[in-house]
């Protein structure tokens, strides 16, 4: 039954003669998932399987390249017709659950983001990575003739796609890939027919769409996505001129659109936690203005705001993309009101941050859900003989091995010394921008509750504690504590930690020196300077937030910039002062910086005290998340649920 609340979301819709169950579609991320020929494997079936069992109407597979020449390090491909078989598997797999599934054909950027591929693009012009920060190489100027060759590889993708079960095809023509590279002045500065005019620079991507269905025939569904508008980007598209361009594309074959946007420097495209939900939805009703195609609306997009976008006119369906990597059945969830279910993704850009420079393959992963990537390792299964379980600190390693644990039948009881769950989260989540974590650490919570562990708060666990129950396997949860440098005059009165800073345990004067630019100090930083305090930030290594996914840390780099922090980086600090900080700069000189308050962010170690105390005198024991080695929230999770697994 559907929720009455969302009956335009869950209304049956089509794109050409594809007839689709509901209107939210999982747009097309890459999950790295393939190896280095580009064919994908049971990881990729499983990840997918999973969303199309929790109820998408259309999953547009990730893009996927057209040829072995241009692809990135373990990126799909439809460059061979030897990977059909691999493909079938897949859309097998999809069309169980009544979905429909399309894939995305993405040459790739002329921006040389992995250091070794080489890049071509409409002119050679020297292109940075805005989003990352990292320099790429001048392009390879395509020819007329390897332009051509190029179309021929979009059709012959199309046709494999096709054979292969695919339901429709999508073009990847936004994001300053390729085919958006050719639709920008900014990228493309050619004198030829491909350059120049709308028309000249659109041409590209017309004959793709020719090339396409010349290849599919008439009633294959074919679109594209494309950028409505490029921001802060000298002489990128405009609205106007995507009014040109609209009409050419439908012309062309393509019958529905997806609008997107790029803007330099923020890499928008994927909004972070702090873009506002539905950004680019104005660009989507711009769209919806030129066609009577369906448009596919993209942006930070939930179930609710989803059906306010429909329900006004503003698009024809909906893309939820990051929201379906955190929970797979979000759409049966919201469908059947049980919204208070879902998991809540938090915008952390943890997914997509992993995907570039990915050497290694690792692939995409999940901060909040340990279970994406890993569906057919990570089911819970009940356990033979319950035991007994003690898990000792309730933040989210703690709590995830509670969960599992309890889920799979296991009587488990959670001690935390404090007054509420959620540990360093309740912490992390204090930052300007970072309020979305919140609704996760609620999540965990009702979790907890649900699955029946027994919580015991303002408990701070003894070994004595932890063994009069006689557990049968004990998990040490306890987490970690700040880091205190040896520095002469840390232990004067006006020296705190980031920590008491954010809990509201210590007050910070006018002029703050914050010792450490990892993640943590820099938040901080952001945290003071909103509140009008003078802030600089000194940090050790070349590069301030140097544990942060690049574009996260992009923006913070950015409004820490727009609130006059001083950022010192390559920079020690020599003695704390009353009143005043003693640096050595990265270029060996030695300045005095005023300080009333000196935070120190220099990172955590971890509180095994407790993990220490217990060995030998109990059978099962654990040390996980932060008590065992400090890490990424990502990790912690993840180390709980294994555990949980595990017991």
């Amino acid at each position: 039954m559907v929720a009455v609340r969302f009956k335009k979301v869950f209304e049956p819709t089509s794109i050409g003669q594809m007839q689709l169950k509901n209107r939210i579609v999982m747009p097309p991320m890459g999950s790295n998932y393939a190896d280095e020929s580009g064919a994908i494997g049971q990881r990729t079936l499983d990840y997918y399987e999973a969303r199309a069992r929790g109820g998408a109407g259309l999953i547009i597979v990730e893009g996927s390249a057209p040829s072995l020449q241009c692809t990135t390090p373990h990126q799909a491909s439809l460059g061979d017709d030897k990977l059909v078989p691999r493909w079938q598997k897949l859309t097998d797999v999809v069309h169980k659950y009544n979905a429909r599934v399309a894939i995305q054909i993405m040459h790739s950027t002329m921006e040389n983001w992995d250091g070794k591929a080489v890049q071509v693009g409409p002119s050679s012009l020297i292109v940075r990575a805005r989003f990352m920060g990292i320099s790429g190489e001048s392009p390879h100027e395509l020819t007329e003739e390897e332009i051509a060759e190029r179309v021929g590889w979009f059709a012959s993708a199309a046709r494999r796609a096709r054979e292969a079960g695919f339901d429709g095809v999508e073009i990847h023509g936004a994001h300053q890939y390729l085919v958006a590279a050719f639709l920008s002045s900014a990228t493309n500065q050619r004198t030829d027919k491909y350059g120049g005019s709308v028309e000249n620079k659109a041409r590209f991507l017309v004959e793709i769409l020719q090339a396409i269905r010349k290849e599919v025939g008439p009633d294959f569904p074919v679109w594209v996505r494309f950028n409505a508008q490029e921001w802060g980007v000298a002489n990128g598209i405009t609205i106007e001129e995507t009014r040109q361009v609209v009409p050419m594309m439908v012309k062309a074959g393509a019958q529905a659109l997806h609008v997107s946007g790029y803007g330099a420097g923020s890499y928008i495209t994927s909004a972070p936690i702090s873009d506002t939900p539905g950004l680019l939805v104005p660009l989507a009703e711009e769209v919806k203005k030129l066609t009577s195609v369906p448009v596919i609306a993209v942006g930070r997009l939930d179930i609710e705001l989803g059906e306010k976008v429909l329900e006004e006119g503003k698009a024809d369906l909906i893309a939820i993309g990051r929201r379906l990597i955190a929970d797979p059945d979000l759409p049966n969830k919201m469908a059947e009101g049980r919204g208070d279910e879902v998991i809540p993704c938090i915008s952390c850009m943890e997914c997509i941050g992993r995907l570039y420079l990915d050497e290694l393959g690792q692939g995409v992963a999940c901060t909040i859900n340990p279970v994406t990537g890993k569906e057919r390792a990570y089911q819970i299964k009940p356990v033979g003989k319950a035991k007994n379980v003690v898990i000792v600190g309730g933040g989210p390693a703690g709590m995830q091995a509670a969960v599992v644990a309890a889920q799979r039948g296991h009587k488990v009881t959670l001690f935390e010394k404090g007054v509420k769950l959620g540990g360093q989260l309740n912490i992390a989540a204090l930052p300007p921008f970072k309020g979305d974590i919140f609704p996760w650490i609620n999540y965990l919570v009702r979790q907890v509750e649900k699955a029946g562990v027994e919580v015991k708060l303002n408990t701070d666990a003894t070994a004595e504690i932890v063994t009069e129950g006689n557990p049968d396997a004990v998990v040490i949860a306890t987490g970690g504590t700040p880091v205190m440098p040896d520095i002469p005059g840390v232990d004067k009165p006006n020296v705190v930690t980031a920590q008491d800073v954010l809990w509201g345990k210590a007050k910070a004067g006018q002029n703050v020196v914050i010792i450490g630019g990892g993640m943590v100090g820099c938040e901080t930083g952001h945290y003071l300077a909103e509140q009008g305090k003078t802030v600089t930030i000194v940090e050790v290594l070349k590069r301030m937030a140097s544990d942060m996914v690049f574009i996260t840390r992009r923006r913070l780099m950015d409004r820490l910039r727009s609130k006059n922090v001083t950022l010192l980086t390559g920079a020690t600090c020599e003695e704390i002062k009353e009143g005043s900080v003693q640096v050595t700069t990265v270029e060996g000189k030695k300045e005095t910086i005023p300080a009333d308050t000196v935070v120190i962010a220099i990172g955590y170690k971890a509180n095994d005290r407790l993990y220490k105390a217990l060995e030998g005198k109990v059978t099962e024991i654990y040390c996980i998340g932060d008590s065992s080695q400090p890490s990424k929230i990502l990790e912690a999770n993840n180390e709980g649920y294994r555990t949980g697994l595990a017991l």
